[in-house]
């Protein structure tokens, strides 16, 4: 056998771990070590399946793991959306493709697979696999409130409403005078490592809510064109807790998630909508004890128009005067 699988079993300080060690495949430890020829055809289409001709494609094949032996290529997409990319690599290639009128894309093709016989006659396996890339098109970019929100959190263990439009807390707090999102927060500190913490994020309507999805960190639009209509959570709850030496909850919203959020909701004597609001909250949401302040951090966006629930924001029509110390570049 030219793979070597061995499990390894290893007694440290009273603890038992147990774990696999892999050997490569002679001619992918040597292509990891001196590089392999890689080709693969990117099929660029927008959001909707169609192909993208004319795009342009860079990409960047690593012929080590050092800058000056990164080699790259450019051109652009056939009619069919189709560019074929082919270089000498130890394991991948980067790319990124971009044009009008479209969201730039960015992403990584790994040729090399840990454990795998993925080098055959000094080329990476499978060989010349077409890989479909999504360039999402501009649809209908419209002017929102959009802010990175940095501020202070004036009471613990009460509730405190923020406005979205005013990009404030509600009087007597701040300057605003809609609780679009409401905010309970506590936390209790004894030093950077021993302490917990826990945020409630809430809302002031009946069918207001949110809802969580995993951001396209890939493409420049990270979230999806419009909200949906229904199944909207009322809340949404984060906490963590940990000791010198042990993590206790952990429950957090990391920067590879966003929520889209309904708000402003008007509701008939039935139930049924009659008017509501939408936006975006990017992750990640930070919170917590911050120098001598407890602060909250994150990055959202309001549609102004009710019953409107296009999320696709133009960032040169930003609704706010004053967004904030960052200004929001994202759509």
């Amino acid at each position: 056998m030219n793979r070597v699988s061995a499990t390894t079993i290893v007694f440290f300080s009273g603890w038992l771990f147990c774990g696999c060690i892999y050997a490569e495949f002679p001619e992918v430890e040597n292509a990891r070590q001196h590089g392999a020829q890689g080709r693969v055809t990117l099929r660029v289409t927008d959001s909707t399946g169609f192909p993208v001709d004319n795009a342009e494609v860079s990409v960047a094949f690593w012929g080590s793991d050092s800058l000056p032996d990164v080699v790259a290529h450019k051109g652009n997409t056939d009619t069919n959306g189709l560019f074929v990319a082919a270089g000498i690599t130890i394991h991948n290639m980067n790319y990124e493709i971009k044009k009008a009128d479209h969201y730039t894309t960015q992403g990584q093709y790994w040729f090399h697979r840990r454990g795998e016989n993925c080098v055959q006659n000094g080329r990476w396996q499978p060989w010349n696999l077409t890989n479909t890339v999504v360039l999402k098109e501009h649809r209908n970019p419209i002017p929102m409130y959009a802010k990175r929100v940095d501020i202070s959190i004036p009471v613990l263990d009460e509730a405190i409403g923020f406005d979205l439009e005013k990009g404030d807390w509600v009087a007597p707090h701040g300057h605003g005078s809609h609780a679009d999102l409401i905010f309970t927060y506590n936390g209790a500190y004894d030093g950077p490592q021993v302490f917990s913490k826990r945020l409630c994020l809430a809302f002031n309507n009946n069918k207001d809510g949110l809802r969580p999805f995993p951001l396209d960190k890939a493409s420049e639009l990270m979230s999806m064109y419009s909200a949906p209509d229904d199944d909207y959570a009322t809340s949404l709850v984060l906490e963590r807790e940990r000791t010198r030496t042990q993590i206790i909850k952990s429950k957090e919203f990391e920067a590879d998630r966003y929520l889209i959020i309904r708000v402003r909701t008007v509701t008939d004597k039935e139930g049924n909508i009659i008017s509501a609001n939408y936006g975006k909250i990017y992750g990640p949401i930070n919170y917590g004890r911050m120098g001598d302040a407890h602060r909250l951090i994150f990055d959202y966006y309001l549609n102004p128009t009710p019953n409107d629930r296009n999320i696709e924001f133009n960032p040169e029509k930003n609704l706010h005067a004053n967004p904030g110390k960052l200004q929001i570049y994202m759509p």
